[in-house]
């Protein structure tokens, strides 16, 4: 029997930042995570963004025991001004896997809702929640038209050219993605910042932003502390890959053994079936023969 081929371990110093592991080691480095999500939202949303604080991995209840839950890899609120109410919302969400795609419109629908529920307080108005910005980095297109940047909002599809405002805003960012028409210089600090992102190499860091986000990468990177965690994280996924991996050859020696079953019961039935027709058989020759023995005894 063939020995199965083990789960190759990706190094950690290959791990690009679009990686969940890594991004999460950053965002787990509060001055790291400060400075990257600063970076982000100050090169997506074209101004810059600095009074903030952030959560990683922030994990939000369903609203029962039988409701989804979500977690986000980065919670990020921005004050705007002197009340407790002047904020703005971020979730961004680094994403590698493309069987997520198909359900990307739905996913950050849920998770919106779920936000806006936790932040509105029994009794508050609603015209105090605040601005929510979900923002996907992904390294598959999104939509199939080969854009880095896509946005969607709510509209009044009656009657587009009047504004409709109810402070949610959901963008996609492709990192293989093309510019726009008309690209002006933010929009190529933006096509930089995601090249690196999806491909954390030296090479990549070709300008003040990506420079300095490299330079966290290879500070987070050589920590002690993270390379220990990510080989116990291995450890762990390869412990579930190989409980899965033993329970589909369990799963799969059950469905034989029953199809064996099955087939040997349905052999059974077809021998006795046989049998019973040899017999019908045997029974019908008799009989002819004895009509032949009365009719030739009549003749007599």
């Amino acid at each position: 029997m063939n020995e199965e081929k083990k789960y190759e371990m990706k190094p950690l110093e290959e791990m690009n930042v679009i990686d969940n592991f890594l991004f999460t080691q950053m965002m787990s480095d509060k001055e790291c995570g400060a400075v990257v999500c600063s970076l982000i939202l100050s090169r997506v949303l074209k101004r810059e963004v600095s009074r903030i604080s952030f959560t990683p991995q922030k994990t939000i209840q369903g609203l029962s025991e039988k409701t989804h839950g979500i977690r986000l890899d980065a919670y990020v609120t921005e004050r705007t001004g002197e009340s407790e109410y002047d904020i703005n919302v971020y979730d961004v969400e680094p994403d590698k896997r493309s069987v997520h795609k198909s359900g990307l419109p739905r996913r950050s629908r849920y998770y919106g809702d779920l936000i806006d529920v936790k932040i509105l307080d029994t009794g508050t108005d609603y015209s105090r929640l605040p601005d929510l910005v979900t923002i996907f980095i992904l390294s598959y297109d999104p939509f199939g038209e080969k854009a880095m940047y896509y946005e969607a909002g709510t509209t009044l599809i009656t009657h587009p050219d009047v504004h409709y405002d109810d402070g949610i805003r959901r963008i996609y960012l492709y990192t293989e993605g093309e510019l726009p028409d008309g690209a002006g210089d933010a929009d190529r600090k933006l096509r930089n910042l995601l090249r690196y992102i999806n491909n954390s190499t030296k090479e990549n860091a070709i300008d003040d932003d990506t420079r300095m986000l490299d330079s966290i990468v290879r500070r987070v990177k050589a920590k002690k502390e993270v390379g220990v965690e990510y080989m116990k994280s291995w450890e762990i996924e390869q412990e579930i890959r190989e409980d899965a991996q033993k329970e589909e050859r369990e799963n799969t020696e059950r469905e034989r053994a029953r199809a064996e079953r099955e087939k040997n019961r349905a052999d059974a039935a077809e021998d006795r079936a046989e049998k019973e027709k040899a017999r019908a058989d045997a029974a019908e020759i008799r009989v002819k023969e004895l009509e032949a023995m009365l009719e030739i005894n009549n003749q007599q």
